[in-house]
């Protein structure tokens, strides 16, 4: 049976914003909750920063993975119709954001060398929130996957532009650590809904699904008769031995 995209209504559109945020600051909450832990079992001396290295890496660790997976759960469960493999979504995103923190710890130790320790936990954070919304829309179905990837990119793009107009703004680093997780969410989820929506309604107009993997925009079907022949002619000579 054809799997059928489901249109996207105003109001999933919004909950979906919702879950962005709301997933967003419950990392952000955690990063904090963290911190605060932390900070009282550090030594007082001077000269830790190797501790001070390992506070942040847990630090943007939980917090990174806290709004990945809730954010998703939250978004999964506000449009099960099109996220309806919930289970499997969180679980691969807790196993990448797992990897991904062992393959960053590298870089952090590098940062530290640069003095760049922030920059690095801005990238983790950019990379775990990007492939945890691919991971989702892969997830959902070969009807949404490519307007997935699609939408997903623009959203990272918009974030990383944002970031950078907010910097060069002077905008206080603890103000951009306050908003960083639950704007980088709000900002896939609206662009992701403001692109399916435009697509829905060029569907809706023009009847053509460019986004549908099924859609042959290339020319590949053109292929398929000679290829089929072959497998025919094929079968016939097996049938003559």
């Amino acid at each position: 049976m054809e799997q059928e995209k489901r249109p996207l209504t105003f109001s999933l559109f919004f909950l979906r914003l919702l879950s962005g945020i709301i997933g967003g600051s419950v990392g952000t909450l955690a990063l904090f909750i963290v911190y605060f832990i932390m900070i009282n079992v550090m030594p007082k001396a001077e000269g830790v920063s190797s501790m001070s290295l390992f506070v942040i890496i847990v630090m943007t660790f939980v917090g990174t993975l806290t709004a990945n997976t809730v954010t998703a759960a939250m978004v999964t469960f506000m449009d099960n119709e099109k996220y309806n493999r919930r289970k499997t979504i969180i679980m691969h995103i807790f196993l990448f954001n797992l990897v991904l923190f062992f393959l960053t710890i590298p870089l952090y130790l590098l940062g530290t060398l640069s003095k760049i320790t922030n920059g690095i936990a801005a990238i983790h954070f950019l990379i775990s929130a990007f492939v945890s919304a691919l991971i989702m829309e892969v997830i959902a179905g070969y009807k949404y996957s490519l307007l997935g990837i699609y939408s997903t990119a623009l959203g990272v793009f918009v974030s990383i532009g944002i970031a950078l107009l907010m910097m060069a703004g002077a905008v206080p680093s603890i103000t951009i650590m306050f908003v960083a997780m639950p704007g980088v969410w709000f900002i896939l989820q609206l662009v992701g809904g403001i692109t399916e929506l435009i697509y829905d309604n060029f569907v809706k107009f023009y009847g053509v699904k460019a986004l549908d993997i099924q859609t042959d925009i290339g020319g590949d079907e053109e292929l398929e008769p000679k290829e089929e022949e072959e497998d025919d002619e094929e079968e016939e000579d097996e049938k003559d031995d």
